[in-house]
């Protein structure tokens, strides 16, 4: 069966919606990149002007506090100045600063929040070369005076990314997007976004940051640096992250850390939900699970009496990375 939704074609126009459940933060100080690179599973110096990447904190057990995008910020009138901003969602931003904050000590380190809001645009291949919008590759970054724009991952023939401007986008003409359509386009394309009901549920494999980019095995250590390199050098992973969808979704909201069940073998969950989106009567989820019970194809969501799962594809390769 298709992976795509409706509505998400080569020839999809322009469409923008501001993405409220998202915060954007910045740090800055002469010492943000050493402090970070201590706090971060990402190599903090691969986050450049030119270049968002994806990250994770964790506890010191390893068990991820937040998932987040960061990039450096341009300083034209002063660059001697490190400023990074990160984009993370807004139910965890304040414990995340708060708690980065603890850390600081005698740094050169500010951690502050921002009243801007990320704004999601995607289109199809087709029709991004007739809107004013520049075409990044995944997450890579443009900037000019009114704004930053940078392009993620995205299926279907869609290029899609994030734009961030501190006098907003309104010079931009586009038709008006729904977060529910972006929140799918993250699950299609396997993004996972850590949310305050699912702190400390999860270990970066879990999730498949080691798959797409979002841990450094190389740079030295952050909270939870020997779990999750444990977890890369002990063997073959037994827990992954995939996508599926319900067509008999619940009435209610699914929340992250809702079981998923294997209904070949019911005696205890095979994993949980990560992040869940409702788009035409179709529940689209990302959700973490024993890869032995999704191999039987047969998973429901919740107990033995919950709907069916029908597994989807993730878009990248969940063999464990070469190192580099």
């Amino acid at each position: 069966m298709s992976t795509e939704p409706s509505g998400f074609t080569p020839d999809t126009p322009l469409h923008i919606t501001p993405l409220s459940e998202y915060r954007i933060l910045t740090i800055r100080g002469a010492d943000a990149q050493t402090f970070l690179q201590g706090q971060f599973t990402q190599d903090v110096q691969a986050a450049t002007t030119d270049s968002a990447r994806l990250s994770a904190y964790c506890t010191a057990k390893g068990r991820m506090l937040a998932s987040f995008i960061f990039w450096q910020q341009a300083q034209p009138q002063a660059p001697q100045d490190i400023v990074y901003q990160l984009m993370i969602r807004s139910d965890i931003a304040e414990s995340f600063a708060r708690r980065l904050r603890m850390f600081v000590l005698r740094a050169k380190v500010t951690i502050e929040e921002t009243a801007l809001t990320p704004y999601a645009y995607w289109a199809g291949e087709n029709t991004i070369l007739d809107t004013p919008l520049a075409r990044p590759e995944p997450w890579q970054i443009i900037a000019t005076e009114s704004m930053l724009q940078f392009g993620l991952p995205a299926t279907g023939g869609l290029q899609r990314g994030i734009l961030i401007a501190e006098k907003g986008i309104a010079s931009v003409q586009a038709q008006t997007g729904l977060p529910a359509q972006w929140a799918v386009l993250d699950i299609l394309a396997g993004l996972p976004w850590v949310e305050k009901a699912s702190q400390e549920m999860f270990i970066p494999q879990d999730l498949n940051l080691d798959a797409i980019g979002a841990i450094s095995f190389t740079k030295g250590c952050y909270p939870g640096q020997e779990v999750v390199a444990r977890s890369h050098y002990r063997g073959k992973l037994k827990r992954r992250m995939l996508n599926g969808i319900c067509h008999n979704p619940p009435a209610a909201a699914v929340a992250p850390g809702t079981d998923i069940t294997d209904s070949t073998n019911t005696k205890e969950p095979s994993g949980q939900i990560v992040n869940a989106a409702t788009l035409a009567d179709t529940l689209y989820l990302l959700f973490e699970v024993r890869l032995e019970a999704a191999e039987h194809n047969q998973l429901v969501l919740g107990d033995e009496n919950g709907p069916a799962i029908t597994q989807l594809t993730i878009p990248y390769p969940l063999d464990k990375p070469a190192l580099a």
